[in-house]
């Protein structure tokens, strides 16, 4: 960056504004700069390079504090990083990489600042290193990565546990891959991924069986293993299933069935065209009316009764759909 972007004449400063100044005492501890307006910026002597010289021009970093002469302090050495936390702010995004000072250690995490942004960094997502300092982290710069992102209320969650036992690496469609739930809905959860995105667990792609709360299936800042399943271009939008790695019960019970089976079951539902049973093993079945009734349009109530016993043949095998028909009553010849 040039040095003439910065205004030299400015009269108001505020921490962390950078600012061209001209050096105009090199002293022995200290070297005082001009920095426009009433008051002169001062800064330690090691910090500055032996190449400058009295009337050279300077970048300077405000620090917003006065020493006992009355004079700004600023820092020459800290403008490097200042300007690189800038540019890290101007892309800053979940998964972005940042460093912070710890300025408060409270019940629930360690809080900083990071270029006007409110850092907040949970205990359950620190490093075990971290944790178990974590009395003595105060002042202390950390590194994490960024898992939550407000920028109208300004304010980032991080994790140093996600930096520091994962590597960042773009999602792949069906890869299996670790996340910690930290958000739960009545039908869904959030889940922070091992990469550091964030996905979508919806209630009928966390169990096979059915459930009313997608608390059944999952708890709240416990690990589990996801399957993705769709992502947009740029991983705004992940979906994950929880089901979907492990085996559907279901797909054992059929591989165990043929066709001629007898097969046992329970009436759950009456419809037009026939009866849905609860098969004693765990799978649905359809017994179709004009397929177990030699009279036509025969109503399918005068054949089943809801909550009724029915044993029946498999007449029709669908492993792959989960679909079966039965014959319960064998038609005259």
């Amino acid at each position: 960056m040039k040095m003439e972007d910065f205004n030299i004449n400015m009269t108001q400063y505020n921490r962390g504004d950078i600012i061209t100044g001209t050096i105009v005492m090199i002293g022995e501890s200290e070297v005082v700069v001009a920095i426009g307006g009433l008051k002169e910026g001062v800064f330690p002597r090691e910090e500055l390079d032996d190449a400058f010289k009295i009337g050279d021009a300077i970048l300077v970093m405000i620090l917003g504090e006065i020493d006992d002469k009355g004079c700004i302090k600023v820092t020459h050495s800290g403008v490097n990083k200042a300007l690189a936390d800038k540019d890290k702010l101007n892309n800053l995004k979940v998964g972005s990489t940042l460093s912070f000072k710890v300025n408060e250690i409270n019940t629930a995490g360690l809080l900083g600042d990071f270029m006007g942004y409110r850092v907040f960094l949970p205990f359950s997502q620190c490093a075990p290193e971290d944790y178990i300092n974590k009395n003595d982290l105060k002042n202390k710069e950390l590194e994490a990565i960024v898992i939550e992102l407000n920028n109208l209320k300004k304010s980032i969650v991080c994790s140093t546990k996600l930096l520091k036992s994962k590597q960042i690496e773009p999602v792949e469609i069906g890869e299996i891959m670790s996340g910690t739930i930290i958000k739960l809905e009545d039908r869904y959860a959030l889940v922070l991924l091992q990469n550091g995105d964030r996905a979508k667990l919806s209630i009928s792609d966390a169990s096979y069986e059915h459930i009313n709360d997608i608390g059944e299936a999952v708890k709240l800042n416990e690990v589990y293993d996801f399957k993705i399943l769709d992502a947009n271009t740029d991983y705004s939008r992940i979906s994950v299933g929880l089901k979907q790695t492990k085996t559907n019960p279901i797909d054992e019970i059929f591989e165990n069935l043929h066709l001629g089976d007898v097969v046992e079951g329970t009436v759950v539902k009456i419809l037009p065209v026939g009866a849905i049973i609860k098969l004693d093993n765990g799978a649905t079945a359809m017994a179709i009316t004009k397929e177990n009734s030699d009279r036509a349009n025969v109503a399918t109530h005068y054949l089943y009764k809801l909550n009724s016993r029915v044993k029946g043949e498999i007449s029709y095998l669908n492993k792959k759909f989960h679909k079966i028909n039965i014959l319960t009553n064998k038609k005259k010849d």
